[in-house]
């Protein structure tokens, strides 16, 4: 056997002595993940409607632009 072998065997050993977690340590590992899983979502909902906003506010600044452009064609007419 070489030295890597070797490795491999005492992890495994090491992995298999291992107890199963206790159930607190399962409710913290559940909490933490519900936490992060809400931020994560939290985050996205909050880049999806900064990215609407962003697109309203652009297509209103193209509406009052064009309007504004409208209205002063029409004041430079003489009728």
């Amino acid at each position: 056997m070489n030295a890597f072998e070797i490795e491999q065997i005492e992890r495994q050993m090491r992995s298999e002595l291992r107890l199963p977690l206790a159930y607190s340590t399962w409710a913290e590992i559940e909490r933490h993940a519900r936490q992060e899983r809400s931020r994560a979502v939290g985050k996205a909902l909050a880049g999806f409607f900064s990215g609407v906003v962003a697109t309203v506010t652009g297509f209103a600044r193209q509406i009052r632009g064009t309007a504004a452009q409208c209205t002063g064609a029409r004041l430079r007419h003489d009728h």
